[in-house]
C-alpha cells in the first residue's frame, strides 16, 4: 500500500467520529510543552519517540484520529513512511516534525499525502497556527494585535531565581531578535531586579499604577532606565510600610504603553496574584512558571498553574524547573508524579557563578557562559526561533 493511500486526510468517515485520541511522539521536553499548548483541550496523548516508535505502535493500536510524530535524525524518512503506511488506517491523519529545513523536502512530503510538516524546533504558535486547525478543526484564540509580546515569570516559592530569569531572558530576547525589550517588575517593595542590575530606580512606576490619568507617553522617558541599547528596566523602590493602591486600570495602562513601544515585555510579577495583576496574565501568551526542587516548590507551582489556568487557560502556562539538579533536590522522577508530567522548561544547577553575578550587579549571562545555552531553547519557544528564519519558512509554505 503506497503512502499517499495511507495518510491523506479523506471526508471524515463514521470511523473518524467513533476516535478522538491524538498521539505524538517527540524527542524533546520543548516540542511536547508545545503540542501541549497548542493542541490544549483535545484528547491529546504525548509519547517519548520517532516515527519508528509510531509504526511499532500502530501494529497493535490503531484508536486515533491523528499521528504527529518526529523524522529528526532518520536517515531515510520516506522509507519509515512507507513503514507507517503498512500499518496506519487509511483515516488517520499524519503530521510530521522534523529538522530539515528545505522547501523540496517539505514538497514531497507533502506529495506522499502528509497532512502537514512542521520544522523543528516547533513551538505553541507554531502549532495553534499551523497544526490545531488541520487536526482539529478550529483555531484556538490567538494573539494577533501587534502589541509587544508579554511574557510573565511567576515564581513558586522564594529564592528560586525568577528574577534573575526574568533578567536574563530579558537580555538574551534582545540579543537573539535585536528587539527593543522591557523589563518590567511588579514588585515596588523589596524588588531585586534593579539591585541585580546595579542600578535605582524612580517613583514613576508606582505613580503610573495607582492613577493611570497621569501616566503618559512622557512615563517611559521618565521611568525606564537604560540596561542596554535595546532593554529598558521599569521598576521601583517603594518604603516597606509604604501603603500602595494599585490599581487594575493602572497596570492595564502601563502595559499598554510598553506594548506600544518595545517588541517584548518580560515582566516579573508577584505571587500570590493581587487582583490588580490580573491583566499582566490575561495579555501574556507565555506566562514561566518557576519553581526549584523542592516540596513547597512543587506544592506551590501547581496552586500557581491553577490560578494561571483559571485566570488566563492553559495553553500559556510553561513550568520551568531551575536548579534542576541542585544537591540535596528532589529526585526528577518525583517531580515528574507531582507535576503530572515533565517541566516544559529546564535550568540546571549553573553554581556559584549565579550569586556571584548578583553580588557585582551584573546580568549573570555576562559571569556564566552556560547560562546562555539553557536559556536559547526557551528563547526560541517565545520567538519562534527568530523573525528571518521563521518568515522565510512561511514564506515557502505560503502562510
Amino acid at each position: 500500500m503506497s503512502v499517499m493511500a495511507v495518510v491523506e486526510s479523506p471526508e471524515e468517515t463514521t470511523s473518524v467520529l467513533t476516535r478522538n485520541r491524538i498521539v505524538c511522539f517527540v524527542n524533546d521536553e520543548l516540542s511536547a510543552a508545545a503540542l501541549r499548548k497548542g493542541l490544549e483541550g483535545s484528547n491529546l496523548v504525548i509519547r517519548r519517540g520517532t516515527i519508528r516508535h509510531a509504526t511499532r505502535m500502530l501494529e497493535t493500536d490503531t484508536d486515533l484520529t491523528a499521528l504527529v510524530t518526529d523524522i529528526s535524525g532518520i536517515d531515510d524518512p520516506f522509507t519509515e513512511l512507507e513503514r507507517l503506511a503498512s500499518v496506519c488506517p487509511p483515516d488517520v491523519r499524519v503530521c510530521l516534525i522534523g529538522d530539515n529545513r528545505e522547501i523540496n523536502f517539505y514538497r514531497e512530503l507533502m506529495e506522499t499525502g502528509v497532512t502537514e510538516y512542521l520544522p523543528t524546533p516547533i513551538t505553541r504558535d507554531m502549532v495553534l497556527d499551523q497544526l490545531r486547525p488541520k487536526l482539529l478543526g478550529d483555531v484556538a484564540p490567538a494573539h494577533n494585535d501587534r502589541g509587544g509580546h508579554v511574557v510573565s515569570i511567576c515564581g513558586a516559592q522564594g529564592g528560586a531565581g525568577a528574577t534573575s530569569i526574568a533578567i536574563n531572558l530579558a537580555l538574551q530576547l534582545a540579543e537573539t531578535t535585536k528587539a527593543k525589550v522591557a523589563l518590567l517588575d511588579l514588585h515596588l517593595q523589596g524588588g531585586e531586579t534593579a539591585v541585580m542590575l546595579g542600578v535605582r530606580p524612580g517613583p514613576g512606576l508606582r505613580i503610573a499604577l495607582e492613577n493611570p490619568m497621569r501616566a503618559d507617553t512622557l512615563f517611559l522617558e521618565r521611568a525606564a532606565i537604560e540596561v542596554n541599547d535595546r532593554v529598558f528596566l521599569i521598576s521601583g523602590d517603594e518604603d516597606l510600610d509604604a501603603k500602595l493602591d494599585i490599581t487594575e486600570a493602572g497596570v492595564r495602562h502601563v502595559l499598554g504603553l510598553l506594548r506600544q513601544r518595545f517588541n517584548y515585555v518580560v515582566v516579573d510579577v508577584p505571587v500570590p496574584f493581587p487582583a490588580s495583576i490580573y491583566p499582566v496574565i490575561t495579555m501574556s501568551r507565555h506566562v514561566l512558571v518557576l519553581l526549584e526542587a523542592e516540596v513547597t516548590g512543587l506544592r506551590n507551582a501547581h496552586a500557581l498553574r491553577n490560578a494561571v489556568t483559571n485566570i488566563a487557560g492553559k495553553d500559556r502556562v510553561f513550568t520551568l524547573l531551575n536548579r534542576a539538579n541542585r544537591a540535596g533536590g528532589l529526585p526528577r522522577a518525583t517531580i515528574v508524579k507531582a507535576l503530572g508530567a515533565e517541566p516544559d522548561m529546564v535550568i540546571p544547577d549553573l553554581g556559584k557563578g549565579m550569586t556571584q553575578a548578583v553580588n557585582l550587579g551584573i546580568p549573570a549571562l555576562k559571569h556564566v557562559s552556560a547560562l546562555r545555552r539553557h536559556l536559547a531553547p526557551i528563547v526560541r519557544e517565545i520567538t519562534g526561533v527568530g523573525s528571518k528564519q521563521k518568515g522565510r519558512w512561511r514564506k515557502w509554505l505560503g502562510l
